[in-house]
């Protein structure tokens, strides 16, 4: 016997489940067939993106778009607004105003994108291996154990089956990585997701990485502290500071604009030097330089990077400068010199060159095009 239905046309007893405009959209993206030619990645759009915590802005309107297989990189100082940007675009937050289109659809629409993070949220009993064969095996991957090998061995991961919440920091993030990859994603997040890489094995993994993501198509959104890992992964590097875009395009092309205050507290260090401009040339401690960008005449600012100071000899063209302290780094030395304009100058060197606390030396700039900014 059927069961008599109540006024509105329920059973009596059952909850009645309603179609509401939210979940036909959600049926529609679970299950409409992909667009033709979907090989690469997907293209997104962001337009007006605002946020907002405890009534402080905490991202002012974020208009940008990135192309399909893109690798795009964002950096900032801390509460930049990247990280929660990159939230909203994987949807595990939500705007307080504007749009994020991907593939051509938004809202409820919008295909999910996959996020990992520096501590990426673990299954307390996720085997590790298996959990990437499962994951390859869900995308259709025809050889769904040989796929997880492949791309263990991309992010250099060399454990068994253990528990995935037992392994360390690092090992964690490249399983993450690993079965993100073994997804199949469009699309991909990254928040700081080599963080706990020691450096060495961390730019090894950063290039086998970018390679396999490259190689996929993935549209990669990769948010680090680590400008010098944008500058290696990015087709495209955008600098974030309060919100807002203060900087967007080749990495290059970024890095070369030391003029800009909040681009060169990013990107540093930078120094800032008085100079004169007249006509298409700054001088400089008696060096006459190109310049970057056409800017009007008289004194200014000239922000020179650290690679482009340069130790000369006492009779050349510059500057005599005290040794206030020397850093090694590796490859390079590291100098912060007093000159005698009173200007603090970074300067970076070989090794070989060992300079001693209050040692004198002689600066001067390299022959490269400068930026300059006004005075104050």
């Amino acid at each position: 016997m059927v069961p008599a239905t109540d006024a509105r046309g329920s059973f009596p007893g059952r909850r009645r489940v309603i179609d509401t405009p939210y979940r036909e959209a959600m049926k529609a993206s679970r299950f409409a067939d992909p667009p033709p030619g979907d090989a690469r990645g997907w293209a997104m759009a962001l337009r007006g993106i605002r946020r907002d915590r405890a009534g402080s802005p905490v991202l002012r309107g974020i208009d940008l778009d990135i192309d399909a297989g893109a690798v795009v990189a964002f950096v900032g100082p801390s509460g930049c607004g990247a990280s929660t940007l990159l939230r909203i675009v994987a949807g595990t937050e939500r705007p307080d105003a504007g749009v994020v289109t991907i593939d051509g659809r938004s809202g409820a629409a919008a295909p999910r994108v996959i996020e990992v993070r520096d501590h990426t949220p673990v299954a307390r009993f996720a085997r590790a291996h298996a959990a990437i064969v499962a994951a390859a095996r869900r995308a259709g991957t025809a050889d769904a154990a040989a796929t997880a090998e492949r791309l263990s061995a991309v992010v250099g991961l060399t454990i068994g089956d253990e528990l995935a919440h037992r392994l360390s920091h690092g090992d964690r993030q490249r399983w993450a990585l690993a079965r993100a990859l073994a997804a199949g994603p469009k699309a991909l997040v990254l928040d700081d997701a080599l963080a706990a890489l020691p450096t060495a094995a961390r730019s090894r993994t950063r290039d086998d990485l970018v390679r396999e993501l490259r190689s996929a198509g993935v549209t990669t959104l990769w948010v680090t502290r680590d400008t010098a890992e944008a500058a290696a992964v990015a087709d495209r590097l955008v600098v974030m500071d309060r919100g807002s875009v203060v900087a967007d395009g080749a990495p290059d092309e970024v890095f070369a604009r030391v003029g800009d205050v909040a681009v060169a507290d990013v990107l540093g260090p930078v120094s800032a030097v008085p100079g004169i401009v007249e006509g298409a040339v700054v001088e400089v401690w008696g060096q006459e330089l190109p310049l970057a960008r056409a800017v009007s005449d008289g004194h200014c600012e000239v922000v020179v990077r650290p690679e482009h100071v340069v130790l000369v000899g006492d009779d050349a063209p510059g500057i005599d400068a005290v040794v206030e302290d020397s850093t090694f780094l590796g490859g390079v030395r590291r100098s912060t010199v007093r000159t005698s304009d009173g200007s603090r100058v970074v300067v970076e060197h070989t090794p070989e060159q060992r300079l001693d606390d209050r040692v004198r030396v002689r600066i001067a700039l390299a022959p490269v095009p400068v930026s300059t900014r006004p005075i104050g």
